[in-house]
C-alpha cells in the first residue's frame, strides 16, 4: 500500500512508501470555490459536494492521467480520487493495512470515514495542478488557487508525484486520506 495523507489545515500532501516511511511532502491546496457554507445565491450549502471541500475520509487513487497538451484549469494532468470500493477495502484488510469499524476504517494509523463522495453525488474528484485564475497557470510554481473540491498542487510537484506513482500503480493499492478542514486560500 502507498499512502497519501492530506492534513488540509496545513496545505500539505504527505506521501508514504510501502514500508510506511515518508517519501516526500508537497504543498497543496484543498480549498473550494463555493464552500464556506453559503452558495452563490446566499443559500446554505451542504457541508460537502460539488464546489465544496472533499469530505474527510479514506479514498483510493485511480490511474495517473498525464495530458498530451496541458490545460489551464487542470495543468499537466490529473489523478482520480475515488471512494474505496468493497473489493479494495477487503484487500487492505487482508493485507493487514486496514481495520474496518462500521462506516470508518483505520488505515495507516488514521481513523476516518469511508465512501464519502458518493453520498454527495460525486463519482470522484482529482489531484491536479494548473489554475484558471492563476496569472501563469502552466508555470512550474503557478500558485495554489481554489478548485471545485479537488486537491491542487504546484505544477512541478504534480509532475514529480505523477512520475513517481505511475510505475507503482500496478500491484499496489494507493490510499488517499483527507484530514481536517482545509485552510482558506483566499484566491
Amino acid at each position: 500500500m502507498i499512502h497519501l495523507v492530506a492534513p488540509r489545515s496545513q496545505n500539505t500532501l504527505k506521501v508514504f512508501t510501502r514500508d510506511g516511511s515518508l517519501w516526500k511532502y508537497f504543498e497543496c491546496g484543498t480549498d473550494a470555490w463555493g464552500n464556506h457554507g453559503v452558495g452563490d445565491g446566499g443559500d446554505p450549502l451542504p457541508p460537502w459536494g460539488f464546489s465544496c471541500w472533499m469530505p474527510i475520509g479514506h479514498y483510493i487513487l485511480g490511474p495517473v492521467d498525464v495530458f498530451d497538451t496541458p490545460i489551464d484549469s487542470e495543468g499537466y494532468g490529473q489523478i482520480p480520487v475515488l471512494d474505496v470500493d468493497a473489493g479494495t477495502l477487503a484487500k487492505l484488510v487482508q493485507g493487514g493495512y486496514a481495520t474496518v469499524n462500521g462506516l470508518t476504517a483505520v488505515i495507516g494509523g488514521l481513523e476516518a470515514p469511508l465512501a464519502q463522495l458518493s453520498q454527495y453525488d460525486r463519482s470522484g474528484i482529482m489531484i491536479h495542478c494548473g489554475g484558471s485564475n492563476a496569472p501563469d497557470p502552466l508555470a512550474d510554481n503557478q500558485g495554489l488557487y481554489r478548485t471545485f473540491g479537488c486537491t491542487r498542487m504546484l505544477n512541478a510537484d504534480w509532475r514529480e508525484l505523477a512520475a513517481w506513482l505511475q510505475p507503482l500503480e500496478a500491484g499496489n493499492v494507493i490510499v488517499y486520506t483527507a484530514l481536517e478542514t482545509p485552510a482558506d486560500l483566499g484566491q
